[in-house]
């Protein structure tokens, strides 16, 4: 127990770039456990989320439960309170929906080493706890052991006018009244709009919108009337997923909140503009929408500026980033080429400056709107999606039936002050799929496995009369991915044949422009698969090469050295970019993620490539707000100066990334970790109780990024336990995994 003192909070000073926090009081009770013990209120202005900061016991376990249950003032009825830890963006991202449900299902959340120390819990008071736009509360929190014994009960007076809060919880209120019906059915092409939910559904006040007329009908799109005037903060809850946009955009945005938390989409001036929902559709056609409510704070100057300040940094980093219209429109139903406007104005958003938009791989079909090979007309097969190993769409086909995608990207990225590069993979010719191209059926004898041979004249020939029509469709730039697939070249000398042919017809049509047509290469970075058979040195001393992409493959060589790419572009006019991976099997975001943009800055990088960044950029908002930080290093080290500044107050946790399969992890993936509230230093790992691997520092991950750890998880369960340096001790944890051999 604490001895009978006050405590006084010694808090550092705030940040430049963090939420200002206005104090709404505090007020301190007795407790049968605890003697007085001082803790702090505050609130976040932007969320209106309370923090509520307390002491542990200097005699707590390692391991102790703080469950939290509130009141409104005046009543003796407790309930569970919506809560979570003090914990950054990145542990939220890769934290098991079964924690989240604990914090914000069952209301207590689990504290490691924290003997002796302050934690910070975050509550949403809304909607329980909000009564007429007010806050008028008392909050428990009980501190007990592993055993469920108390070890201190401390109980806080919660005091605020949320008035000028604004949620939009009645859809009934839409425009389109006419489209809205009371339960399913009536009408398939009615939204419901649904009442009564049970409170196990997680819908905040039991009512929400839900849309739903099977895969081959579109529910009509909805519009909700705005009176707002200025900036405001918008948060949504969806526990289903939905489309939404302002009447003045021209982008919708894909927003789910599953897991049940509140999020933060983006930031606005509302004047004259109105909601819009829509529908999403998939791969199978139309599937349900769902949305509970939508939360608008209104933002200061000065709480703008805060929330802006990390994307007004000086722009001082050139990055290119990967496009593939193919991917999304795997999943669209595209019918018009404003569809290639919308996507590309979210690269425009997130400050890219080249877009790099993969138009085919050498000897499948295409999806442009050539004359010289063969289009993706038709129907398609793509990679695993959740149980479906083979998932086929005719979406891609009907992308190219109903728009040019080349020349209206053109047009659309000049419009938008975008660099726009016509990108092909070396060769994938995906033989006997869909996919297949006419040329490699009718040459199997040109084939090297599943990808065209480059040291066949007529296969260079074929690839430089597509890259040629690209640039006549008015493609400001070319790219080539050696990536997509390595296996196209048998000696560097080949590569180096085609890379200086590639460069006359740069030259040509950069002397009929009067303009340069820069050349990009992406291909792969020592110790990558085939690596020795590109000669970049050559390309850049020669001037083959504008742009040097060195990258990884898969979850593999993430952090490989750029030492010999700046030495061969040294005294030359080529830009080294390396490659950072957007997908999932890269680097985390926000924190690994910008780790390695620091890394690389640290190293010289006068900036970056970004494979799949279209994942990033038009995924999650959160994420294209990490991807508007990258073009500057003085907002990626503000990032680190703020989390070193933050990790003390931080919960300490040890969090993991999860398996891209279903059946387990794959050899080509790395388990990746990330710690919280601790210091960046040694980490251990143990596999059913036997050491397997140590880091002295990041990155963290199990294994190298070697080949050589491919099998580092044999195949079938196991359990994993890290541990992690936190001062004199260890914070360690275990995680029952799966491997898939």
């Amino acid at each position: 127990m604490f001895r009978n003192s006050t405590i006084s909070l010694n808090r550092p000073a705030g940040s430049r770039w963090r939420y200002q926090i206005l104090t709404l009081g505090m007020a301190c009770f007795f407790s049968t456990v605890a003697t007085a013990q001082e803790i702090s209120v505050k609130t976040d202005p932007i969320s209106r989320y309370f923090k509520i900061t307390y002491p542990v016991p200097r005699n707590a376990p390692e391991v102790i439960q703080v469950h939290c249950t509130f009141s409104a003032s005046g009543s003796d009825v407790w309930q569970k309170a919506q809560v979570m830890p003090l914990v950054s963006e990145t542990a939220l991202k890769l934290l098991p929906v079964q924690e989240w449900n604990h914090w914000n299902s069952n209301g207590f959340i689990t504290e490691r080493r924290a003997a002796g120390l302050h934690r910070t819990l975050v509550f949403n008071p809304y909607p329980a706890a909000v009564q007429e736009g007010k806050v008028d509360a008392a909050f428990r929190i009980e501190i007990r052991n592993t055993e469920d014994e108390v070890l201190a009960t401390y109980t806080t007076a919660l005091q605020a006018d949320q008035s000028d809060v604004f949620y939009i919880e009645d859809w009934s209120q839409v425009f389109q009244k006419e489209n809205l019906q009371q339960e399913d059915g009536e009408a398939p092409q009615k939204w419901t709009w649904r009442e009564g939910w049970d409170a196990k559904q997680g819908m905040s006040l039991g009512n929400s919108l839900y849309g739903n007329a099977g895969k081959k009908l579109a529910m009509p799109q909805l519009s909700y009337p705005l009176d707002l005037k200025g900036w405001y903060a918008v948060y949504i809850h969806a526990p289903g997923s939905i489309r939404l946009r302002f009447t003045g955009d021209e982008r919708n945005d894909l927003l789910s909140t599953r897991r049940g938390e509140e999020v933060l989409w983006r930031w606005a001036k509302l004047d004259h503009q109105n909601l819009v929902l829509k529908q999403h559709h998939n791969y199978t056609g139309y599937v349900p929408s769902m949305i509970d409510y939508v939360k608008f704070v209104p933002l200061t100057q000065e709480q703008r500026a805060s929330l802006d300040a990390p994307f007004k940094a000086q722009h001082d980093k050139f990055i290119a980033a990967y496009w593939e219209p193919y991917s999304f429109a795997f999943h669209d139903d595209v019918q018009d080429s404003l569809w290639h406007r919308e996507y590309l104005t979210a690269y425009s958003e997130a400050n890219m400056d080249l877009v790099d938009m993969q138009i085919g791989r050498m000897g499948m079909k295409v999806v442009y709107e050539s004359r010289l090979t063969d289009n993706l007309y038709y129907a398609t097969r793509g990679d695993p999606i959740g149980a479906v190993r083979h998932p086929q769409t005719d979406n891609v086909g009907r992308m190219q039936q109903f728009t040019n995608t080349l020349q209206t990207s053109v047009r659309h990225a000049r419009e938008l002050g975008l660099k726009l590069h016509a990108n092909f993979g070396a060769s994938n010719c995906y033989p006997g799929s869909p996919l297949q191209g006419q040329f490699s059926k009718d040459h199997p004898e040109w084939m090297r496995g599943s990808t065209l041979r480059y040291e066949v004249p007529e296969v260079r020939a074929y690839a430089l009369s597509l890259f040629r029509e690209s640039l006549e469709l008015g493609a400001r730039g070319i790219s080539i991915d050696y990536c997509r697939y390595p296996g196209t070249i048998d000696v560097p000398k080949t590569a180096n044949l085609f890379q200086k042919e590639l460069r006359a017809i740069a030259d040509e049509f950069s002397a009929a422009r009067a303009k340069p047509v820069p050349i990009l290469v992406r291909f792969p970075a020592h110790g990558v698969n085939a690596s020795e058979k590109f000669d970049y040195t050559t390309w850049a001393r020669e001037g083959w090469v504008d742009y040097l992409c060195p990258s990884n493959i898969q979850g593999r060589h993430n952090h490989f050295d750029i030492t010999p790419y700046t030495k061969a572009v040294a005294g030359t006019k080529c830009t080294l970019l390396p490659s950072m991976d957007g997908l999932s099997w890269g680097n985390p975001l926000p924190g690994p993620f910008l780790w390695r943009a620091k890394q690389l800055y640290e190293a010289g990088a006068p900036g970056l490539y970004i494979y799949q960044a279209d994942s990033r950029v038009l995924g999650k908002p959160t994420d294209r707000r990490t991807m508007r930080m990258l073009g500057s290093s003085q907002a990626v080290q503000a990032y680190w100066e703020e989390d070193s500044r933050l990790r003390p107050e931080r919960s300490k946790g040890i969090y993991i990334t999860r398996n891209m399969q279903i059946e387990g992890w794959h050899g080509w993936q790395r388990l990746r970790v990330w710690t919280e509230g601790i210091d960046l230093g040694p980490m251990e790992f143990y596999l059913d109780g036997k050491l397997i691997d140590t880091k002295a520092e990041p990155p963290y991950l199990l294994g190298t990024e070697e080949h050589t750890s491919d099998k580092i998880i044999p195949r079938g369960k196991h359990i994993l336990k890290i541990r992690a340096r936190d001062g004199d001790g260890w914070l360690e944890q275990t995680f029952p995994i799966v491997g898939a051999g």
